[in-house]
């Protein structure tokens, strides 16, 4: 997929995070197992779909491919097709939206999500999308209750305290941001433990700490699951880390556009 493109899962459109198949009422994957095929409608057999929502599935495949060769214009047209004949496609919304985010057309991208949420109500990726529309925009103060609320997901709750670590730690509340990194230390598992200590670091211009954090959490778990945590500080400049005699060049100072 190319990098370009943030496609929402548990962190809104990130080009390494690719969406979970969202049929219509559907449950979202787990963070172990991120993947990107549009399904079916759940309880539905494919020897049943109708003629319209097959037509509909197969513009969704074209239109993924399409956003892998960066054809923008081409795969918002095939979702524009797909969705007048499958208005229930939760999968088509997303990815439309993920196109909207990556044009920064903020407010469509949200009534997009927000329609798919419409849609599949239970799923908490999607209620996570539209927290991370926010969270996109440097909106942290906004999206860190939508995070909160996440928490107790059973999938998810670990990202999400970790992306409230990020909204305080990069919206200014430093002292609010240490107290959830002695949490996640006293705790010392997961990869929030890994990536807040790494997110802390980097903030702090600790790089050698940073890397250690960032290579450590590399061997431990699989590089998907790696770049999934990793893609916010990706988006605020932070990442790549240079190479010890490469120059370094500051990212924008935490809660600035």
């Amino acid at each position: 997929m190319s990098p370009r493109f943030r496609y929402l899962s548990f962190a809104l459109c990130a080009s390494t995070l690719l969406l979970s198949p969202l049929g219509h009422a559907q449950q979202p994957a787990t963070p172990n197992t991120p993947s990107f095929t549009p399904t079916a409608p759940a309880g539905t057999a494919s020897s049943s779909l109708t003629s319209p929502t097959e037509a509909a599935q197969k513009m969704i495949t074209v239109a993924v491919q399409r956003m892998s060769a960066n054809d923008v214009n081409g795969a918002m047209d095939d979702l524009n097709q797909a969705l007048k004949l499958n208005p229930e496609s939760t999968g088509a919304y997303v990815l439309r939206a993920s196109i909207y985010c990556q044009k920064k057309q903020w407010g469509l991208a949200e009534a997009d999500f927000r329609t798919a949420e419409q849609i599949a109500p239970t799923n908490s990726v999607l209620k996570f999308n539209l927290v991370e529309v926010k969270f996109m925009q440097k909106q942290y103060d906004l999206a860190r209750p939508g995070f909160v609320a996440l928490e107790s997901d059973p999938d998810m709750g670990d990202f999400a305290s970790y992306k409230v670590f990020l909204c305080d730690l990069f919206g200014g509340h430093e002292d609010t941001a240490k107290k959830e990194l002695d949490a996640f230390n006293d705790a010392a598992e997961n990869p929030s433990y890994y990536f807040s200590n790494a997110a802390w670091s980097l903030v702090h211009k600790n790089v050698d700490d940073a890397r250690s954090w960032l290579v450590s959490a590399s061997n431990i778990y699989p590089p998907r699951k790696n770049a999934y945590y990793a893609q916010s500080l990706r988006d605020l400049g932070y990442l790549p880390i240079p190479g010890p005699n490469d120059k370094v060049t500051p990212p924008p100072a935490a809660g600035n556009p």
